[in-house]
């Protein structure tokens, strides 16, 4: 948990003081307008100026968008798809037809069972997984933040509301998993889960090792697709319900190109009962319906394009793993054709991370430094770069020579006012989404 002396960090609270004086005397109708043009203003800055190569996040569609503007965004709905606990069964007639095509086509596409559609997020999907499937005391082994995990399996996230224990599980380079040393670690540990996948995913785990390791024990395995579902969906990179996980969760929006929002999925029907039965009403009493209406386009359109959008993805992110390499980044993976995600990772140690992202950041290319399998403690000597929006904007491997280019000059000092001008011509061509109906 973080450690502060007020409510918030002091920059949080010095913030909002500057914050209340400004504001203190502004009429309403001036907030309202300020909130506007704040909307106007990021939209044209991310949409038109930006060059945007962070993991966590992707373009939507203008269908996809238009519906989160529609009527859907008040109305309530409670309970099972077809069967609503609240409100009476006619004023959920449209919704539950929404919300049974969710569940169509994420179990069409990833050749699943069963699937809760109405967590708000993957971490909150994770989050039902704990509750649902665990009880206090036991204990899960998950990767580590520096092993390639995410805060949703480690000891400061969920774990910590359900009372889990948590134990890494044995990390490896390019943030897989030791396999020998877990075949003996985990008859100390006795875990009830192990966990993997999440933030840092470049090749595929070998789920048969896992299981195996797992069997010993009775332990269960949870696979964090959040990063890579339409790899997974359209057969580019592992399936893992097929090949020994027990619950899957990714999320509706990163890779998968839609809104926010959460799926956990599994073929065990007891296991969904469990989570099913849990999500309402103790994660979730309604759900904004308007964000259903557009994860439901989305899939939809990931439906009819997503073959040729995976594998763009990976043709992208191998292409500019390569530019890299050949502009003198260390790229990891080499050894092993660098991904077979949408991530490249870059150890850039010796080039001072954090001073390097800012300069990434005033540049108007959009990326974050990240934690590397062998930093040392507090280390962060990693690059993350991600290229699903890059893709979705219609770049091609082509166009990732161009965008190495302005990474390297943007890391080798270029003055941030140049750079930010250059990033604007280079993304202009490419304003019109691809991918999309």
């Amino acid at each position: 948990m973080p450690a502060f002396k007020g409510w918030m960090p002091d920059k949080s609270i010095e913030y909002l003081e500057v914050i209340d004086e400004e504001y203190t005397c502004k009429e309403p109708r001036a907030i309202a307008a300020r909130v506007k043009t704040i909307a106007e203003e990021h939209d044209d800055w991310r949409r038109n100026r930006c060059l945007n190569l962070n993991p966590s996040e992707n373009a939507i569609s203008p269908g996809a968008r238009r519906l989160l503007d529609t009527d859907l965004a008040t109305r309530v709905t409670e309970g099972f798809v077809g069967d609503k606990e609240y409100p009476p069964a006619p004023m959920n007639r449209y919704i539950d037809e929404i919300e049974g095509i969710i569940i169509h086509l994420v179990k069409k596409m990833f050749r699943c069972d069963y699937v809760e559609w109405r967590t708000l997020s993957s971490s909150m999907a994770n989050s039902l997984v704990y509750f649902a499937l665990s009880k206090a005391g036991d204990t899960i082994m998950s990767q580590s933040n520096k092993g390639g995990g995410n805060d949703s399996y480690r000891p400061n996230g969920p774990p910590l509301l359900r009372g889990l224990n948590v134990a890494d599980l044995p990390d490896a380079p390019l943030f897989d998993v030791d396999y020998d040393v877990l075949d003996k670690s985990i008859k100390k540990v006795k875990p009830a889960w192990l966990v993997v996948g999440g933030g840092r995913i470049l090749f595929p785990y070998d789920l048969k090792r896992l299981r195996e390791a797992a069997d010993t024990v009775g332990a269960h395995i949870l696979y964090d697709a959040a990063h890579v579902g339409p790899l997974i969906a359209f057969g580019l990179f592992q399936d893992p319900l097929a090949e020994g996980a027990d619950v899957m969760t990714l999320g509706t929006h990163k890779l998968m190109g839609g809104p926010i929002g959460g799926l956990v999925l599994t073929n065990n029907e007891e296991m969904a009962k469990k989570m099913l039965a849990l999500t309402h009403p103790a994660f979730i009493q309604t759900r904004d319906q308007n964000k259903y209406a557009a994860a439901a386009w989305s899939l939809s359109e990931l439906a009819h394009f997503g073959p040729a959008y995976a594998k763009q993805v990976q043709a992208n992110s191998r292409a500019l793993a390569g530019a890299l390499d050949e502009r003198g980044f260390k790229v990891v993976g080499k050894e092993k054709g660098y991904t077979k995600t949408h991530q490249v990772i870059v150890n850039v140690r010796d080039l001072g991370p954090r001073a390097i992202e800012a300069r990434f950041n005033e540049s108007n290319i959009l990326l974050p430094t990240t934690v590397l399998w062998d930093d040392p403690p507090n280390g962060r000597g990693g690059l993350r770069i991600s290229i699903q929006e890059a893709t979705r904007q219609g770049m091609e491997e082509e166009q990732m020579r161009d965008v190495a280019d302005l990474i390297k000059r943007s890391a080798d000092a270029e003055e941030p006012e140049k750079m930010r001008g250059e990033v604007e011509k280079f993304v202009a061509p490419f304003r019109k989404l691809k991918y999309c109906f």
